[in-house]
Parts: C-alpha cells; structure tokens; sequence
C-alpha cells in the first residue's frame, strides 16, 4: 500500500488532481541543480520536433523550449522527465539510454513511441496511449491507458479510478502484478512471476494463460547447467539471443560468468506438461525445430500435437505453447487491422498468421 500512497501523491505533484482528487500535496518534482533535475518533453508542431523545458515538471507551451540535442548533453542519471503528446501524429521520442529515476507519461493524442534507459518509476496517466522501451522497476498505470512495455517490468501496479480497463501488452517478464481500484483500495488481484511476452490485458481483462504465471510469489530454484532454462534465459533477454542464438552451453556460460554479476534472472527448467491444449499447440515451430517430425508430417497440425502428447512430451523436445513460442504481442503492434480486429488475443491472432499471415508474407513471428 506504501507504493500506492507514494504514487498518488506524485500525480498530484503533475497537476492532475482531477485523476486523485483529495491527495494531499507534500512536495514538488523541481529539483535543485546539484540533484536530479526534472525535465518536460512535448512535441511542438511549429518546430516540427520533440522539445524540451528544464527544471518544470509541467510544459510551458509560450515558454522558451530547446531541441533534444541539448538534452542528450544535460540528462544525467537519475533525473526525471515527463511526457506531454497533444498532437495527431508524432515521431518517436528518443530519450537515449540515461537511467531515469521517473518517466511519467501524460496523455497522449496520439500513440508515442518512448526509447529511454532503465527506469526506476514510470507513471503513465490516464489515456496515456504508448511504447515504454526501457526495463522498469516500478510501473504505475492509472484509469485507461494503452501501453506496451518491450523490456522487463518488476512491479507492475495497477491503480484505476473504478472498473479496470487498461490495455498492457508486455514483450519481457513480470515479476509481480499489482491491482487495485482507487474507490474500493481492494486488490483484485496480486499474481507473480510472468513469463517472458506472457502478461497481455485487454480492456482491463487479463488474457495471459494460467500457465504463464504464477497466483503466489515463486521460490527460484538452484539453477545448475542440467535443469537451466535456456530457452527462457534467451527469451528473456534479447541482446543475449542476438549473441547466442539458443545455444545452451553459451547460453549458461554467459549466465553464470556475467549474468549473476549483472543481476540477470535463469530460471530451472520443469518438465514440459501435456497441459498445452490443441488450441495452444504451434505445431510450426514443433515442425521446424524437429526435422524429422517436418519429414514425417509436414506441417500437418492434428498429426504433430498427436506426436506431441504421446512422445514428445515424454522424448523431452520442449514445451511449444504458443504463449512461448509465437510472438502474438508484435504481430499485433506490427498490424493495426489485426491488432482492432483481435486484440492482444494469442489464439486469435496464431489462427491468422498461420492461416493468412504466413501467406501474405506478413512476417516470420515464430520463436
């Protein structure tokens, strides 16, 4: 609850008291110039370009405002920056990658995409409507927000005014789920440990698969070079994907001479489980990752989640959920028709890549 009072008083500070009315104020965001310094950010279509404000956590549009090349030369760890978007189209918003203390996003009039660093605290307002692409600490989402969050998120919270109705999609893992309405202050839920690309909510409905997290915080086990997740390891973590591929040797040695240093998280591995139900099976990638499946059967669905549950769960070939190994989250984003037509639904949209995606040559999306 400490989090939750800590975050309303901060929405305050941004002048937005229409969202939390009745929060007490405590303090400001300016800071002095040998401490963090708060910076304001808006896209000004006069000037065709993001531009920026010092030491003002609100945008001042009669003010005097510079170019971001100034920014880049005066952010510095730790400061905080805020988001202002009014206009119907807008280039993205490269921030660069210094570590922010606080990135908090106001509404936006139009989708805005966000590159920063690592970020302690994101707070994203209501109709805040955008791409967060640095890992967070802690996220704050309020009342109706449409976000995608393309790095790790610790803590993600959720704080709407009454009836949840936020849109979140997430390309790396969640550590833990936070959710409680503002007029009641009753959790709705508290759920742990997401898998990489797992959490999607739309409308305020969780989609994720059951499978894909956990209802009680999740003691880590020993991880050793025979139970190593490998595969999550990589998918947890694209740039060690980008350098490894899924090869497990390199894929542990990394973890265990830099990951544990960089505070990295492997997961041990469990045995697959026949829990994953026809409609959850990609057969593509059971197809494409096993030769002599694909010579035997092609890309014939019925007869490869047969072989699945009957050997190959048992011949430990892996787990091909399509929570895992399809990624529905950037077909969706990739294709606006697709993502109004279906949401972030992972079944809905593998049934249209493998039935007119791949056709359409819209891609290759499979893990």
């Amino acid at each position: 609850m400490k989090l939750f009072q800590k975050a309303r008083k901060l929405i305050t500070f941004l002048a937005v008291a229409a969202i939390l009315i009745g929060v007490p104020r405590v303090c400001s965001l300016e800071a002095s110039a040998d401490g963090p310094v708060t910076y304001s950010v808006k896209y000004v279509p006069a000037s065709n370009a993001w531009r920026y404000q010092s030491n003002t956590s609100t945008f001042d549009d009669k003010g005097y405002h510079r170019e971001l090349y100034y920014l880049y030369q005066e952010l510095k760890e730790g400061d905080l920056v805020v988001v202002y978007n009014d206009s119907p189209s807008v280039p993205t918003l490269d921030l660069g990658n210094t570590h922010l203390s606080n990135l908090t996003v106001t509404r936006c009039a139009s989708f805005t995409i966000i590159l920063s660093g690592d970020i302690d605290d994101c707070y994203l307002l209501d109709e805040a409507f955008c791409t967060i692409n640095g890992n967070v600490t802690n996220a704050y989402v309020y009342d109706n927000v449409v976000c995608n969050f393309n790095k790790n998120v610790k803590e993600l919270n959720l704080y709407p005014a009454g009836n949840m109705t936020s849109s979140i999609g997430t390309v790396g893992t969640v550590d833990h789920v936070y959710a409680v309405p503002r007029n009641t202050q009753k959790a709705l839920y508290s759920l742990y440990a997401f898998q990489s690309g797992a959490f999607a909510m739309k409308d305020g409905v969780l989609l994720t698969d059951k499978s894909k997290y956990s209802s009680s915080p999740v003691a880590m086990a020993t991880v050793t070079k025979a139970n190593f997740d490998y595969v999550r390891y990589a998918n947890d973590y694209p740039d060690v994907k980008a350098a490894f591929g899924l090869n497990a040797d390199a894929l542990y040695r990394h973890y265990t001479t830099f990951g544990v240093k960089e505070g990295r998280v492997a997961y041990a591995t469990t045995k697959p489980s026949a829990a994953t139900g026809a409609s959850d099976f990609n057969y593509i990638s059971y197809a494409d990752k096993n030769p002599d499946l694909k010579a035997a059967f092609g890309y014939d669905a019925k007869a490869l989640y047969n072989h699945y549950v009957t050997l190959g769960i048992s011949e430990n070939r892996g787990n091909y959920s399509i929570y895992d190994t399809f990624d529905y989250l950037r077909y969706a984003n990739d294709f606006v028709d697709l993502k109004a037509a279906f949401g972030y639904d992972a079944k809905a949209l593998f049934n249209h890549y493998v039935t007119y995606g791949i056709p359409e040559k819209r891609g290759n999306y499979i893990k």
